[in-house]
C-alpha cells in the first residue's frame, strides 16, 4: 500500500480567468502602437532638422558703414513735384528752379493739391518705389518730414512749408553724402520705418 509520502497529491494548474487573454492581447497591441508612434516621431523630427538647417537659422541682420552716396540715387534720376503749402506766392517755382539747378528732374509745380498748410519746413511725400529718392531729397531739404503714401511710382513730392528757408548748401550736402553711416541689411532686420 502506498503512503501519501510516496505518491504526493498532484494539484492541477488553476484555470485561467476567461478575461485574461483578451486583456493581454490589448496591452500588447498598445505597447506595439506606442513603439511605432515613437519611432515615427523620431524619424520625422530628425529628418526635418537635417533637411533644412538654413531655414532654422535665418540670415542675420548685418550692420555696416556705407556712405549715402553709395546707395542713394543721383539727383539726375529723381523726378520731384514741387508744391507750395504756404500763403507765400511763387515759393514752389523758386524752389523748383533751385532743385533743377542741382540736377533734379522737375515734374509738377503748383499749389499743394492736398490743400494743406504746413507749419514746418516741408513734407516729402513718396511711395514704396520712391523711398530712396525721398531719402536723397531730405539731404537737400533738411528738417522736412518724410510722409509715405500709397503711390505706385518713384516720383516724390516736396510740399514747402512756412519755415522753409531754402535748400541746404551743396558743399554741406556733399560732405554728408560722403560720410559713412551705419546701415542694417539682411532678412533678419526689422523693416525700416520712414
Amino acid at each position: 500500500m502506498m503512503s501519501l509520502r510516496d505518491s504526493p497529491i498532484r494539484r492541477g494548474t488553476p484555470p485561467r480567468p476567461p478575461w485574461l487573454l483578451p486583456v493581454l492581447i490589448a496591452v500588447g497591441a498598445l505597447v506595439v502602437i506606442g513603439v511605432v508612434f515613437a519611432l515615427v516621431s523620431l524619424v520625422r523630427g530628425s529628418s526635418s532638422d537635417t533637411a533644412s538647417p538654413a531655414s532654422a537659422a535665418p540670415s542675420p541682420c548685418v550692420t555696416e558703414l556705407v556712405a549715402p552716396s553709395q546707395v542713394l540715387p543721383e539727383p539726375s534720376t529723381v523726378t520731384v513735384n514741387v508744391y507750395n503749402s504756404t500763403p507765400k506766392s511763387g515759393l514752389a517755382m523758386d524752389t523748383a528752379k533751385e532743385l533743377k539747378a542741382r540736377s533734379f528732374l522737375i515734374g509738377k509745380v503748383a499749389n499743394d493739391p492736398k490743400k494743406k498748410t504746413i507749419k514746418g519746413v516741408a513734407q516729402i511725400r513718396y511711395g514704396a518705389k520712391g523711398e530712396q529718392a525721398a531719402q536723397l531729397l531730405l539731404f537737400y531739404v533738411p528738417g522736412a518730414d518724410l510722409v509715405r503714401t500709397g503711390r505706385k511710382g518713384a516720383t516724390v513730392d516736396v510740399a514747402i512749408g512756412n519755415t522753409y528757408s531754402g535748400l541746404a548748401p551743396q558743399q554741406g550736402i556733399d560732405a554728408l553724402m560722403a560720410s559713412p553711416k551705419p546701415i542694417a541689411s539682411g532678412p533678419a532686420c526689422p523693416p525700416s520705418s520712414p
